[in-house]
């Protein structure tokens, strides 16, 4: 089975609920850099409890849809792409009594360049977590778990360690880093030290997803060794000295201090074309579509697809809707030269009328679905039986070889 035109409005049209939701809880920088690495070259934070919960409910209740459940092989992809999220948590609530799509709340990751080996890296977790889940973890893993005055931590192999914090607090990364903040000693970083004010506002903001780049001389050596000749990577990497990327609710935004006035021009430049480029991507969808509309009424009544596409003209207008805006969102650019930096925010009423697809968020999920439902169709492909070749035509002169009949055995 392949995904037809029907079957893909049908899909879009469940998955209109697909979203980033803002969340009221949405931790505080203090909270989150409890367990910060202040000289972190790259700092990544994830708001799960803003896109995993409810986009949860919006791709299982897919199954109880009426126009889903009315297509036999449809309503089978979307139970089986269901099952593939219910195995891996039922495992964990099974094993572990965690449940990976409410009991998750915020991720914040941090990772520091070391010359000649694997980057450093530790990330701190907030969530609901069991008191005994290390040591079941532990056992999982024929090891036993480790009491240090900050928590319990088990050795997981290959340099690295996962551990919960007497606070509740999840820990996962290299081991030295996370041994480094179960130790009695273990102060939190004070928030002005090394790369964190930076880190503090991005947080502070209140993003989705964001991430936080302040590259060490290390970390330069490190990128520039693994490149070529004199480029825009290269060359941004080597006189950047702050880049930071977030993903809002309502929004995007960006963040750049440079070390000369020609590159933070150069910076201005490239994100007043990229604000332009995002409004043309809302628009063109839109306007290619009206297009399209218009145009298929041309076709009534020469194919019962196309038939049903005009039908349903209502729905593909409300998905265009849902999953893109009219360009017109907020753009505030601040450019300093003084201090060679630049901030830009684009707003609209919701992510997707800044990104189309509101972050391809549904895109993506349509994706999987269409991917599941190809393999489903290519081991239906495997299973058919290939009937057996004919046997040769005698050669010409040759007597012909009776047949031998078989005789089946008598039953008993």
């Amino acid at each position: 089975m392949s995904l037809g035109i029907i079957e893909v409005i049908t899909v879009l049209m469940g998955l209109s609920g697909f979203s980033v939701q803002q969340n009221p809880k949405a931790p505080t920088a203090d909270q989150a850099l409890e367990y910060a690495v202040a000289d972190a070259d790259i700092v990544a934070h994830f708001d799960a409890a803003s896109v995993i919960p409810g986009n949860y409910k919006v791709l299982t209740s897919l199954q109880n849809n009426p126009q889903i459940k009315a297509s036999p092989e449809l309503a089978k992809a979307v139970r089986k792409a269901i099952a593939e999220i219910e195995g891996p948590r039922g495992l964990a609530k099974a094993q572990l009594g965690l449940d990976i799509t409410t009991d998750v709340y915020d991720a914040t990751a941090f990772l520091r360049f070391v010359p000649k080996q694997d980057p450093n890296v530790v990330v701190a977790v907030h969530g609901k977590f069991k008191n005994d889940m290390i040591v079941k973890i532990g056992k999982m893993l024929s090891k036993g778990a480790i009491t240090e005055p900050g928590g319990t931590w088990v050795d997981t192999g290959d340099g690295n360690a996962v551990a919960l914090t007497k606070g509740g607090i999840l820990l996962a990364g290299t081991n030295t880093l996370v041994k480094e903040r179960l130790a009695a000693t273990w102060q939190k970083p004070a928030l002005t030290a090394g790369n964190l004010p930076g880190v503090v506002e991005l947080i502070n903001a209140k993003p989705v997803f964001a991430v936080f780049i302040s590259l060490s001389q290390t970390a330069r050596t490190e990128a520039l060794a693994n490149l070529q000749g004199q480029n825009f990577v290269t060359d941004v990497i080597k006189r950047h000295k702050l880049a930071a990327f977030a993903v809002f609710h309502d929004g995007i935004g960006w963040s750049w201090v440079d070390s000369n006035k020609g590159g933070l021009d150069a910076m201005a430049q490239i994100s007043e074309g990229t604000i332009e480029i995002l409004r043309a991507a809302q628009i063109a969808p839109r306007g290619f579509a009206k297009i399209v509309m218009g145009a298929i009424e041309s076709y009534k009544g020469t194919n019962k697809q196309v038939d049903e596409v005009i039908k349903r003209k209502a729905d593909i207008q409300k998905i265009i809707e849902s999953y893109t805006g009219d360009g017109n969102f907020k753009a505030q650019v601040d450019k300093d030269p003084a201090k060679l930096s630049l901030k830009v925010r684009l707003t609209g009423k919701s992510l997707s009328e800044v990104l189309p697809a509101g972050g391809f968020l549904p895109l993506g999920a349509m994706a999987w679905l269409t991917l599941g439902v190809r393999q489903e169709a290519s081991m239906q492909r495997d299973q058919i039986a290939v009937p057996p070749l004919p046997p040769p035509a005698p050669k010409k002169g040759a007597t012909p070889q009776p047949v031998q009949k078989t005789t089946p055995p008598k039953r008993p």
